[in-house]
């Protein structure tokens, strides 16, 4: 009953976006509202969809829905489509410290979620600025019960208030402890120099230390698969996946984290074991546009020519190239 009443409540949005998926996402955005816990607070989220609004187009005004503000005199009608004038995206929360206010109060209860959100006019992003990117924001939740205020009549009551992308550094407590150590310096020197087995000694030493972050663990991986030793470099692999798993993975660390992940889908291949290799690379599979390239180095890279013989990879490579063959074109 629900995304029936969807589909009658917000066709132009639905045809705004283009996506019949959408349907299915906006609806697990409609409940009943929960006035009385409303989340608010510190937010970061991964925009991966993202459309500027023209409120012109999504709100048929001809509609019983928004005969309210058809009936408005031209500075209210003007103040209400002003309103809308923003981003509306597709958020995956990675981490919140958003609290919903109320009986029952809860902490980063959105975590992992997938959410349609709403970034207010004015803002200086554009879609192209945020699309597949982190943006931190105040997350500001709107009792929609029967309103219009901007973003209810998007069928979603989340806000992003001072919404921008968010910024490298300083949220990473482990990054900055690794950058004041001696032993993480001295394996970095190591490791920029190529000298893998130094540097993969003292990265370890580092790790003891607990001086290492996301990039001293994939490093400490790649010294180890330089080195040829897979099998050690597993460990600090896995701890970055499991990281990325927990969302625990800020902006500053993301191509580190995304190469680690890549890295030990490689190693596990060396070390022919081909399901936990494609259990990798096919998770890729579902957000292809922005893993393009992960995806790409699963189809070629030569560690992977260890287990392309083997059904798992045969099925992940079959697929991965109809994903690729189905992403729209980029422009020249």
């Amino acid at each position: 009953m629900r995304l029936y009443a969807l589909r009658n409540r917000l066709p132009q949005v639905l045809r705004l976006l283009g996506t019949t998926a959408l349907i299915g996402h906006l609806a697990t955005d409609i409940a009943k509202a929960e006035c009385k816990g409303l989340m608010r607070g510190p937010i970061v989220v991964e925009v991966n969809g993202c459309k500027q609004l023209e409120p012109e187009k999504v709100f048929d005004l001809t509609k019983e829905r928004y005969a309210w503000i058809a009936g408005l005199d031209p500075a209210g009608k003007k103040q209400v489509m002003d309103s809308y004038r923003g981003l509306f995206v597709k958020s995956k929360v990675l981490i919140t410290s958003a609290t919903a206010q109320g009986f029952n109060t809860e902490t980063n209860s959105l975590a992992g979620q997938t959410h349609y959100m709403f970034i207010p006019p004015p803002t200086p992003l554009t879609c192209d600025s945020v699309n597949f990117k982190r943006v931190s924001a105040t997350l500001q939740q709107v009792c929609c019960e029967g309103g219009g205020n901007a973003p209810c009549l998007l069928d979603t009551s989340y806000t992003l208030a001072q919404a921008q992308l968010a910024k490298a550094g300083g949220v990473s407590n482990a990054r900055a402890k690794a950058k004041k150590s001696a032993l993480y310096i001295q394996a970095m020197t190591a490791f920029n120099n190529r000298k893998y087995k130094v540097a993969a000694r003292d990265f370890e030493k580092a790790r003891t230390n607990g001086d290492l972050d996301i990039t001293g663990y994939y490093h400490l991986g790649e010294s180890y698969r330089f080195l040829d030793q897979c099998r050690d470099a597993l460990a600090p692999l896995k701890y970055v996946y499991d990281q990325v798993q927990a969302r625990q993975v800020w902006a500053d660390e993301e191509d580190a984290a995304r190469g680690a992940v890549l890295l030990l889908a490689r190693c596990h291949a060396k070390m022919n074991d081909p399901e936990a290799a494609t259990y990798i690379l096919n998770a890729y599979l579902n957000e292809p546009a922005k893993y393009q390239k992960e995806i790409n180095e699963g189809l070629n890279h030569r560690d992977f020519g260890w287990i392309h013989t083997s059904r798992e990879y045969v099925d992940f490579a079959k697929n991965a190239r109809q994903k690729l063959r189905d992403l729209p074109a980029q422009p020249k």
